[in-house]
This record gives structure tokens, sequence and C-alpha cells, in this order.
């Protein structure tokens, strides 16, 4: 499918809905699959919504020496683990959405430094975290207005959170970035903050080309990272819109059939 030239070498995974199943696991064929991407000398990268303390349990599953993109680019942390860079929320972010978030009766969460804060328990929302077993801690919503924050993420009916999206563009002018990780997760990040940023920042820190890059993704929290890659995959399991904005990408499987792992031994591994 490659030419020589334009064949990838550096590869970077959206987590949820991407390189995790259904279950929220890494299936077997998806760990022989990007051990044999690290067996041939390619560089591998996460770029997730999640926190860096949620994906660590993934990340040594995968062996380690991972260069990670966690809170959907807020932070950078490289394959030993360090962090490159942070970027919070100013605390007029906070004293806006989270009140609107509660009149819209949706979920209140942020992610700190270290932790995921919530104002309300969400059993439903604990699942995708088992794995990890990083959980969330409960405060209120006045504590919660006094948090710096690397991003606020309101879980919910998609209907109320279109309704509360429309509602935090007309408020207002907010220094930030908001996007729907997917249907029930509307998510804000600082301005300028976003998966494909992100990886501009971490390949000038480590000093690599994306000329010869791919990405692998299924929300619109991925469409930035598309857009910083020579190669973009998107999932079978992402929604038309998404595949109509994209209407060139490559197209791999659903997660729920090994779409990353498929892709890459048909079209990258099979030599």
């Amino acid at each position: 499918m490659f030419e020589q030239s334009s064949a990838p070498n550096t590869f970077v995974f959206d987590m949820d809905g991407t390189l995790l199943n259904e279950h929220h696991e890494l299936s077997p064929l998806t760990i022989s699959a990007l051990n044999a991407l690290r067996e041939r000398g390619h560089r591998l990268v996460i770029a997730t919504g999640r926190h860096y303390k949620d994906i660590r349990a993934y990340l040594t599953q995968l062996g380690g020496g991972i260069a990670a993109i966690t809170c959907n680019g807020a932070m950078i942390h490289n394959a030993e683990g360090e962090l490159i860079r942070r970027a919070c929320l100013p605390l007029i972010v906070n004293e806006t959405l989270l009140p609107l978030g509660e009149a819209a009766g949706v979920h209140l969460n942020m992610y700190t430094d270290v932790e995921w804060l919530v104002n309300a328990p969400c059993e439903s929302m604990l699942d995708a975290h088992a794995e990890s077993q990083f959980f969330y801690r409960q405060i209120p919503l006045q504590e919660m207005i006094i948090t710096p924050a690397l991003k606020i993420l309101f879980y919910g009916e998609n209907a109320k959170l279109q309704q509360l999206k429309v509602q935090i563009e007309h408020a207002l002018p907010l220094p930030i970035h908001l996007t729907f990780s997917d249907d029930y997760y509307l998510e804000a990040m600082p301005q300028h903050i976003s998966k494909g940023n992100a990886l501009k920042t971490l390949a000038m820190y480590l000093n690599f080309s994306l000329t010869n890059s791919m990405a692998f993704g299924d929300g619109f929290n991925d469409v930035e990272l598309f857009g910083a890659v020579s190669h973009a995959v998107v999932m079978g399991n992402a929604s038309e819109k998404l595949k109509n904005l994209f209407p060139h990408a490559h197209r791999a499987l659903s997660h729920t059939e090994d779409g990353v792992a498929r892709f890459l031994f048909e079209h990258v591994l099979q030599g």
C-alpha cells in the first residue's frame, strides 16, 4: 500500500474506541501487532483523552518505552515517562463551565495533575477504568471551581451535551478548546491544546519528523491529530460525520474486530 518514500515509521494511537476493544482491553492480537512495529524500529505514541495515570497499566502491557499524549494534549510524557509539557485551564473556565454543566443536568468531571475529580458519583463511568484502577474522588462543586484542571469533561445524554455546547459557545469568550471525544463526553481543554498540536510539540522535542506518520482514531478529539500526520486511519466504529470529514483517509475495521491490528498486519507488517 505504501511506497518506500511514504511508508510510515511513526504510529500514533488513540485508546478508547481504537486501540482498546469493547472491554477496554488490549487484545493479544493488538499487543502482537504493536510489538511487531517496535521490532522493526518504528516509533509508537499513545494519544488519548485519558489521564497519564490511567494508561500506565496499558503501557506496561506493551512493554513500556512509549511516549504518551494524554488529557487530549494537555499532558505530554516522553518514552521514559518524564513530563515534557502540561497545560492548565484558567480558573475563569471552571467558574463559567461547571455551573453551566450542573444546570444542564450532566455529570461534572475534571482531571488535575494527579487525580480525577467529580461532584457526584456515576457508576457507569467506572467500567472503562477497571484495568487501570484509576477512579474518581468526589468533592463539592465549590471546591472543583477553585481547583486547577488540565481538562473539564461533561458526561451525559448527547442531547443535553449538545445544548450545553451551544451555551458554552455563547458564554463569555473563553480560552478553551471544546470537543466531543464520543457522543457522551464533551471535553474542554486549554486553548490551542489538542492531540495534533501535542504531537507536533513531541516531534520537535524529540527531534523526529511527521512526514511519514500514521494515526488511528475514532472521535472528534482526533480531528487535529489526523491533520498533523501524513496517513490518517479512521476506525470503522467512528461516526459517519467524522468519516465524511476525512473521505480520503484509510479505513480500519471496528475496535471490536481488532481493527488496528488487522490493518497493521495487512498493510504495514505484511512484508
